[in-house]
């Protein structure tokens, strides 16, 4: 190699050294211009004596130095003595002791000063012994619902009750047996088999101490008359104090002969105008608590003996609301010797306490210091003032803080802050019309936007060969996949810098759309500056699901993509609960509007199954795995579980964990392959069952596979067989040789299909099936409509080339008819209004009846039966007349003469007619006109007439008298 050459490759290195350390440079300024943040804060946490606390605490920017404190005092790194290690912003107790319980704070520091998270309370877990108590004996009428109280001991986390029932434990609900969250059981219509002793027992799910009562309660189960209705349960009014977001279930159990009915009201309405509750027999349900659910709910009952008014119980509900903390700038720039006013909102109920802190210091009023509970006051500002200032506010279930960074200039020199002012509760600024609006794009698009202007650093180049300077990580997408607003959700997020070698971020692209039944709307796409990461969507539909997928750009382009799906709040419908109550006073008009308030004993089932879940990077083997819930069926959701299946490898799904609580809706699943392709799916609980599982997910493919990567198949299977089964399912057969893809694995296969008279590819629809299965049935197909079908194959790298395309054509809809039956008489059709048509199979002639044809069809069956019995009854008169004719000209000839033949001829005299000869001569018949000789025929067609029979002999007759017939319809000469 010439020395020339060495020389410019060494200058090409430096230029790329350059470049990268001028990005760095320029990431270092950008950084010194952020305001500290703890984006996530650290949780509380009860633990057992002895077991392993792990509290995380994630600050931006990531590279900020971030200590510990324990009831405020700080932590010098990792503490042998205590068992407490520290590690990148992670704090991990390894046996939790006495010494290590108590209040931790995570603080990060830098140049322009220090911010501390919220306190995150660590404590012991403890289970207390039941109190000494007497036995109690429970008296219930036969038919109505007993309630056993269980008066569970101190403990916490709050233990979980079981009941001893007929010398078996039970845990929860099964058949008649109802545990309520307060800890009671309630035994519904009650009979003599269920008469005998009940005991309870305390289950702390933390140490997994299970503590049983010292006394049982005797259950008697009495048959009484009628008896007035009566309050059971509770027996006095109740105070409930419940936080917000959190499940509800207000006990009423009532007694009387006959069983009473029981009804609801809030504040003096009938519930029946609020959507968000229900009924578990006659206990009042609310998923998640909100303010508007504080109020005085009141239980009655009625049976229509006694007093109507006379069973009442009252319920206080305070629903608790964590902190919320407002600012109204995030920097702020005082001139020396001027007053700088901070203003902080707070919210919360109870109303919080208030805490300045300036640098995580906490402050105390004095002289230039002024502090309240919603401002601070700093009178003569100077250098030593600057610094962040937090505003952190605490209350009975919950705390929050914000943030402000206070700036101090010479007077007279130009006020310039490091950025745009912007409020703490970080709503996004409205970015100027440009690369970094919100913009529709349509389907496909890259969907790649410069950077805005607001945001765009000098431009720096990125020089070196491709692959020099990595691209940016996916963010880490904080935000919960569920919100109660209708019209708007709030994307937090935060950048991955992990490793070295990664160039400064320049902006981030959010795009977002709506999904909807077998298509999405087009992406919504929104520009935002690196400093920024935070974004409200707004003009959202509500009740609905939006997939959102977004990435960090650098020098080298898009980086990896972050993708998360969400569903909004549904917004109440007043018009149905008032469509309820008309169909109530149309069933029972005599029913009040409370009478709507029953249980609706059909709604009680398993939770629904969740929405398909998002997968996401959490390391080089494991993904975090995200899902929305929905319906629980009418019991809260107790917990989650999610599985996982190998798209490779044919099986079962595989449970990867269980147990999740109904507050996390992402868990992170490990030890996952490298190079192998997943799906996951998720199941809800509550305490009637599991749900249906969840849609799989799409399928991740884990990456870092050290042997071969496969590319996508190139050819695809070849369709073997095809056969209608019925007018709507066609049944097919394939067959895949992996030869021909130099045995590239794949994961399943696409089946297409469409009308064959259809020349649109839009209009084909698409079945997936998995794994190595050859075989599949297109169902939902049009009667006797010829289909094209086609397959292609596919993987992690894509799909291969289509295979043969087969036609087949569905079976033609059975006709209602039966066979050998004459088919009715064809009706006009009726005459439609211009905007109805009659739809007829493609390919038939036969009518297809809808709904709206139902009378004419009937006005035409009973036509059409009437003229049949008309048609039928004419030649039944007719017959009965020629009957009566007969029977009057066969009365003077005895039946037993009678004899069969086939001869049909009748003879009639001719004596006295012209043309007659009295002796011997030849006469017609009347009705055949066949001559007769002396009763010989002469055609011969009525032998027996002229043999006669053995023993029997002709008679004389008289000129013009008629002789008995020997032979029927013959008569003789």
């Amino acid at each position: 190699m010439s020395r020339g050459m060495m020389i410019t490759q060494r200058g090409k290195r430096s230029e790329v050294t350059l470049a990268c350390l001028l990005l760095a440079m320029a990431g270092c300024f950008a950084n010194l211009n952020e305001v500290p943040q703890v984006t996530v804060q650290p949780s509380s946490t009860v633990q057992k004596l002895g077991g392993t606390v792990i509290l995380g605490c994630v600050v931006e920017p990531p590279w900020m130095n971030t200590t510990w404190r324990l009831n405020g005092k700080e932590l010098n790194g990792s503490d042998d003595a205590l068992g407490i290690l520290i590690t990148r912003g992670t704090l991990v107790i390894t046996a939790l002791s006495n010494h290590t319980v108590g209040r931790y704070q995570c603080v990060a520091r830098m140049a322009a000063g220090a911010v501390a998270s919220v306190p995150a309370t660590v404590t012991l877990a403890n289970l207390q012994d039941f109190k000494l108590d007497v036995q109690h004996v429970i008296e219930v009428d036969e038919g109505n619902t007993a309630v056993i109280a269980c008066h569970l001991p101190e403990s916490h986390p709050k233990a979980q009750v079981r009941y001893s029932v007929k010398h078996e434990w039970l845990e929860a609900s099964r058949d008649n047996y109802l545990i309520m969250p307060s800890g009671n059981l309630q035994i519904v219509n009650a009979s003599q088999e269920d008469e005998g002793m009940y005991k309870c027992a305390a289950y702390n799910p933390v140490t997994q101490e299970v503590k049983t009562s010292g006394t049982s309660d005797r259950l008697r189960v009495r048959r009484s008359t009628a008896e007035a209705a009566r309050i059971i349960y509770p027996p006095e009014a109740q105070t409930i104090v419940v936080t917000k977001g959190q499940s509800l279930i207000l006990e009423c159990v009532a007694g009387g002969i006959p069983p009473p009915r029981v009804t609801w009201a809030k504040d003096g309405s009938s519930v029946a105008s609020y959507n968000k509750t229900r009924f578990l027999l006659s206990n009042l349900l609310i998923d998640t608590t909100s303010d508007e659910d504080s109020g005085t709910y009141r239980c009655m009952a009625d049976n229509g003996v006694g007093d109507p008014g006379a069973a009442v119980i009252l319920y206080n509900v305070q629903v608790f609301e964590p902190p919320e903390v407002t600012m109204e700038l995030s920097q702020l720039v005082i001139p020396w010797g001027q007053s700088a006013k901070l203003t902080c909102e707070v919210r919360g109920n109870p109303p919080p306490s208030v805490l300045w802190l300036r640098n995580a210091v906490p402050l105390t009023s004095s002289q230039r210091l002024r502090l309240s509970r919603r401002a601070l006051r700093v009178v003569s500002v100077g250098p030593e003032d600057e610094g962040v200032y937090q505003c952190m506010a605490e209350n009975e279930v919950g705390s929050a803080h914000a943030v402000v960074q206070l700036r101090t200039a010479r007077p007279g020199t130009t006020l310039r802050p490091w950025r745009d002012a912007k409020l703490a509760t970080a709503t996004p600024p409205v970015p100027p019309p440009g690369p970094g609006s919100p913009a529709r794009m349509p389907k496909g698009h890259p969907g790649a936007l410069r950077p805005p202007a607001l945001a765009q650093p000098a431009p720096l180049p990125c020089l070196g060969e491709q692959g020099q300077v990595a691209p940016a990580e996916a963010p880490v997408i904080l935000s919960s996949p569920r919100t109660s607003k209708t019209d708007s959700y709030e994307l937090v997020w935060r950048p991955r810098h992990e490793g070295s070698g990664w160039a400064p971020i320049l902006y981030y692209v959010v795009k977002h759309r709506k999904q909807v039944t077998n298509s999405s709307d087009d992406w919504t796409i929104s520009g935002i500056p690196a400093s920024q990461h935070r974004l409200t969507l707004t003009r959202l539909d509500p009740g609905s699901l939006y997939e959102v997928e977004m990435a960090a750009y650098n020098c080298a382009g898009e980086g990896q993509t972050a993708m998360v799906t969400f569903r909004t709040g549904r917004r109440p419908k007043p018009e149905i609960m008032a469509s309820k109550e008309q169909q109530i006073q149309r069933d029972d008009p005599g029913a009040s509007p409370q009478s709507s308030s029953q249980p609706d004993h059909g709604r009680l089932s398993p939770p629904e199954a969740p929405d398909r879940p998002t997968i996401s990077m959490a390391s080089e083997t494991s993904v975090y795995v995200t899902w929305i819930p929905r319906g629980n069926g009418g019991f809260p959701i107790q917990s989650f579980r999610v599985e996982y299946k190998k798209l490779k490898k044919v099986g079962d799904w595989i449970l990867a964990t269980s147990a999740i609580p109904p507050s996390r809706l992402s868990v992170e699943i490990t030890g996952l392959e490298k190079g192998t392709s997943y799906k996951f799916r998720v199941r809800a609980l509550n305490m009637l069952g599991e749900s249906e599982p969840s849609a799989p997910s799409r399928p991740y493919a884990v990456s870092g596979y050290s042997g071969r990567v496969y590319e996508r198949p190139v050819a695809g299977p070849y369709i073997t067989f095809t056969d209608a089964v019925n007018e709507t399912t066609i049944m097919l057969k394939w067959m895949y040789i992996p030869a021909s893809n130099n045995n590239t694995p794949i994961h399943g296969f696409y089946i297409y299909y469409r009308p064959t008279d259809s020349d649109n590819d839009s209009d084909y629809k698409k079945d997936m099936v998995e794994g190595d299965r050859y075989w599949h049935s297109i169902s939902h197909l049009q009667p006797e409509t010829s289909y094209d079908i086609k397959m292609q194959c596919f993987n992690e790298g894509g799909e291969s080339e289509f295979s043969n395309v087969m036609i087949c054509e569905t079976k033609a809809r059975k006709s209602s008819g039966q066979p050998g039956r004459l088919p009715p008489p064809t009706l006009a059709p009726p005459q439609l209004p211009p905007h109805e048509t009659i739809e007829r199979p493609v390919g038939t002639g036969a009518m297809v009846a809808r709904s709206s044809d139902l009378p004419y069809l009937i006005v035409g069956v009973v036509l059409g039966s009437i003229v049949l019995i008309i048609v039928a009854f004419i030649p039944f008169c007719l017959w009965r007349a020629w009957s009566k004719q007969k029977h009057t000209t066969d009365l003077g000839f005895p039946r037993s003469a009678l004899l069969p033949s086939s001869c049909q001829y009748t003879m009639v005299p001719l004596g006295g007619l012209p043309g007659h000869q009295a002796n011997g001569q030849p006469y017609l018949s009347g009705t055949r006109g066949r001559a007769c000789t002396d009763g010989v025929p002469v055609n011969r067609a009525c032998p027996a007439a002229a043999m006669g029979y053995p023993g029997m002999k002709l008679q004389q007759r008289r000129p013009g008298e008629l002789q008995q017939p020997l032979i029927p319809g013959c008569w003789a000469c």
